[in-house]
């Protein structure tokens, strides 16, 4: 007899509610358990599912210590045929074991519904209860019907018609009216999909057991987005376009207002928006991600599951069908109300940026790592300081880079105030929203500017004695910068990129550069600060912010500031 086998028949003979179901009941209630074994020594930590989930100790004993209670250990042992009951707030649940020991966890929600799917099957009033059973228990098990109410699924399971299919059918048609919803019973199947520029269909996706598919053309009263063809003989669930409407697409969606979306976005919520790129780029909400709702199906491995999505179209009916699909796969998803048409905030439509700036200007790059790390929108025009054009003077009042030029009129200069305006343009919290650390992140932004002046400095110096006394205070600033980062990271602000660190990409990349010619710094004096500029230096927006290859502009720069000082001959 398998671990799972004898570890359920212990559950039905010592633990309500098990005690309760049926053999039949009990091998299905699989999908709402996870058995472990643990070895002696090993610990294991779990999560609650539900707002209240069970664990089980069925052989052996366990140590168990509760997230919010880390000091207090609570010893179960299988005789003594009680449930541990943890929740959302006690998660994660730490279990050790001196000696070996079989735990069950329990998803109490799913159990409930299971306790519920016996009430029903004792009914007098059902026909065919066997059969009803099998459909409703697979209903309730898939991922589009998983988080419903109950009642909702087996009203679904009295209104859903099962149809046998052959391999090679095309179950649906691109570009037909789509009339009913459906879910894999047995069997597997092929999505393809044909674009105008593509010179034969392109598969898209494989379905299988439990799959639904359909339901972006119900929801949308569009026409179908692509082919779904079955590879083997098998059979499906068909729900029709009114159930579907009224069973799953209502109950299951999730949305929000434009207000709590901006909320959620400063908490690090993301915006996919489901739209055409015809449309996105007319007018589109800076930072979000274009993924058109004819392709999101390829684009749901790269999505994480941990991660909040709010979900973008013109009007809402797209991304309400992009939702729903999402959440099928566990992808945790809501759609914008109303869409980009109802959106009452700044969003980059008609926003012509333009950043005119020197190649090898550290400040004009700060805004060009923090326009790609945003996915903003703009052009870069690069000039020559020594062949500067009659129309510099105009846009530029003290003669200096970065300008930013907004719709070809509008000129703003300092590179502080040209970031501070691409945060406030951009989804992306550039700035925490705790104004006591806000302060900090700007006050360390400042002191990002005086190391690139002794960086600078140095580049100048006459011999080696003045470059070591110059070396000597800028390791007097690191070794602070260092002290700063303790208990930071990845970024400076955490997990999310800020302007602080827009700041210091172009410091790392110039004192990394320098380091390979003269002894600028050691990087083991310095771990936090390491690990940080390796972070920084990693990111596409920041090793790609430079026109051409990095050390070539800055070697250029070196000869042009110092190229007769000791630095100067060291880098030719």
């Amino acid at each position: 007899m398998d671990n799972n086998r004898r570890t359920l028949e212990f559950l039905s003979k010592n633990y309500h509610p098990f005690t309760h179901f049926t053999d039949d009941m009990l091998s299905k209630a699989n999908s709402g358990l996870r058995i472990f074994y643990i070895k002696a020594g090993e610990a294991l930590s779990l999560q609650a599912c539900s707002p209240e989930d069970m664990l089980y100790i069925t052989e052996g004993t366990a140590n168990i210590t509760f997230a919010n209670d880390e000091n207090h250990v609570i010893t179960f042992k299988a005789n003594d045929k009680e449930a541990i009951y943890f929740s959302y707030e006690q998660s994660p649940i730490k279990i050790t074991t001196d000696v070996s020991a079989t735990v069950c966890h329990v998803d109490n929600a799913l159990v409930n519904d299971f306790i519920s799917l016996q009430e029903i099957s004792n009914s007098s009033d059902v026909n065919n209860k066997v059969a009803f059973m099998q459909r409703l228990m697979f209903l309730k098990s898939t991922r589009v019907f998983r988080l419903l109410p109950l009642d909702v699924v087996e009203e679904a399971a009295h209104r859903c018609e099962e149809v046998d299919v052959k391999k090679e059918q095309e179950v649906i048609r691109q570009d037909m009216k789509g009339d009913n919803f459906y879910i894999i019973l047995e069997g597997e199947a092929e999505v393809w999909r044909e674009e105008l520029e593509d010179d034969e269909p392109q598969m898209v996706a494989i379905l299988g057991v439990g799959d639904a598919f359909g339901e972006e053309a119900l929801i949308t009263g569009g026409a179908r987005n692509a082919t779904v063809q079955m590879t083997s003989d098998g059979r499906l669930l068909q729900l029709s376009k009114e159930d579907f409407e009224k069973l799953v697409s209502a109950p299951a969606l999730r949305s929000v207002t434009a207000d709590v979306a901006k909320a959620m976005i400063a908490d690090g919520a993301e915006i996919i928006d489901v739209r055409f790129e015809e449309e996105y780029e007319e007018s589109f909400i800076p930072g979000s991600v274009l993924m058109p709702l004819p392709e999101l199906r390829s684009h749901i491995p790269e999505l994480d599951k941990n991660k909040e999505y709010l979900i973008l179209c013109a009007a809402g009916i797209r991304a309400a069908a992009a939702t729903l699909l999402l959440r099928q796969k566990d992808i945790k998803a809501r759609y914008i109300e109303g869409g980009i048409k109802h959106w009452p905030f700044s969003t980059a439509e008609g926003l012509d940026l333009e950043l005119i700036l020197f190649d090898f200007c550290p400040y004009a790059q700060r805004g060009v790592i923090s326009l790609q790390q945003n996915k903003i929108p703009h052009k870069l025009t690069y000039l020559d300081p020594d062949n500067l054009p009659d129309w510099f003077a105009e846009v530029s009042p003290f003669g200096k880079v970065p300008i930013l030029r907004v719709d070809g009129k509008t000129t703003i200069f300092e590179s502080s105030v040209i970031n501070e305006l691409i945060a406030l343009i951009s989804t992306s919290q550039m700035l925490p929203a705790d104004p006591v650390e806000r302060s900090v992140c700007r006050s360390w932004t400042e002191f990002g500017s005086t190391l690139l002046g002794q960086v600078t400095g140095m580049l100048s110096v006459a011999d080696e004695s003045e470059f070591l006394s110059k070396r000597a205070d800028f390791h007097e600033n690191l070794q602070r910068l260092e002290e700063q980062l303790d208990g930071r990271g990845p970024f400076f602000a955490g997990n999310d990129f800020s302007l602080v660190d827009s700041t210091y990409a172009p410091l790392f990349m110039r004192m990394q550069h320098l380091n390979k010619n003269v002894p600028l710094y050691d990087a083991k004096d310095f771990p936090l600060i390491t690990q940080w500029a390796d972070k920084l230096l990693a990111l596409d927006s920041v090793s790609n912010s430079s026109p051409e290859d990095f050390d070539k502009i800055y070697d250029r720069f070196i000869q042009r500031r110092g190229k007769d000082g000791w630095l100067g001959k060291k880098c030719a």
